[in-house]
């Protein structure tokens, strides 16, 4: 089975929001001033958020339909963390999409977009982890990724 047949069966037992127009997902790079890597706008497309093999994807599920809140919104998180000076969002390249619960966040490096960099930054821990968004979820997922 593939990095991406074991995503979509990750997506398909977890918790998703649905998917998510093109015009959303411009207007959320236009806000954040970014350009989501092409895996990642997959994702918004298809699943639009995720509770997914134990991971909480954020993304861009519509707040009339997300009530009570269920998925993280990650325009909402990027400027929060910006605005709480959190490290790695002082790269305005630096997208949130998840973190481990430890401190640490994940975040993709929207500056090579459309190819897919995602950077680990938390306590002891500043590197790139994947170039791969379905694979990286896979293996954090899985207990495979090492920070």
């Amino acid at each position: 089975m593939t990095m991406n047949q074991k995503f979509e069966d990750m997506c398909a037992r977890g918790e998703v929001f649905g998917s998510i127009p093109e015009d959303v997902i411009i207007a959320a790079e236009t806000e954040l001033k970014v350009s989501f890597p092409q895996q990642y706008r997959d994702f918004l497309r298809r699943f639009g958020s995720g509770l997914i093999g134990g991971l909480e994807i954020y993304g861009l599920p519509d707040p009339k339909k997300n009530n009570p809140p269920l998925w993280q919104d990650v325009v909402k998180v990027t400027k929060q963390l910006r605005e709480w000076a959190q490290s790695g969002s002082e790269n305005p390249a630096y997208v949130p999409i998840t973190e481990d619960g430890t401190g640490v966040f994940f975040f993709l490096d929207t500056a090579v977009s459309p190819n897919t960099k995602i950077i680990a930054i938390g306590p002891g821990v500043n590197r790139m982890v994947s170039s791969d968004f379905f694979a990286f979820c896979v293996d954090l997922s899985e207990g495979r990724l090492q920070l």
